[in-house]
């Protein structure tokens, strides 16, 4: 019954990041989903965080005026990828987790500029503010993925406690 609650938390995540928290104190940007994804893909495998993935990437691309299908392949890969690796990430090791999100963050909005640069056209201007915005992007992940995940993981032991399997 307490697996519910990370449909709860999943929708909780999806209303902070579509309200104005998306754009936090001016232009610091972060992408809740992301570290839901990963977060999901960490404890509990590659299914896992493909589903997730593919659930918060079907949902951001209905909702996102962007390119379709770019969230559903990236999220899912990035869940599927996190889940895969699981076992060699150290998950007391919270350098670790800021390290990689930086550049699963950073590997993302590189894919992002190519739609973004085709249709946008290629000048000083938009290569300027979207190096700008990555920055800000990747710094935003990476100063919230502790968080973030301390929470979840508080969450992953507090349903693993009601699933004792004897």
């Amino acid at each position: 019954m307490r697996m519910w609650s990370w449909v709860a938390a999943a929708f909780i995540v999806l209303v902070l990041q579509t309200t104005s928290l998306g754009y936090f104190g001016g232009n610091l940007f972060f992408d809740l989903p992301l570290l839901f994804i990963y977060s999901v893909g960490l404890f509990y495998g590659a299914r896992a965080g493909l589903f997730c993935g593919l659930v918060f990437g079907l949902l951001q691309d209905i909702s996102s005026p962007a390119v379709f299908g770019f969230y559903l392949l990236t999220r899912g890969l990035t869940g599927y990828g996190v889940g895969s690796i699981k076992e060699m990430i150290f998950k007391n090791n919270y350098g670790y987790h800021v390290l990689i999100i930086g550049g699963l963050s950073l590997l993302l909005r590189t894919l992002y500029a190519v739609p973004v640069v085709w249709l946008g056209g290629f000048g000083k201007t938009v290569l300027y503010l979207y190096v700008k915005d990555t920055f800000l992007y990747c710094l935003g992940n990476m100063l919230l993925v502790l968080p973030v995940t301390r929470i979840l993981l508080a969450l992953y032991r507090w349903v693993a406690e009601d699933d004792l399997t004897y």
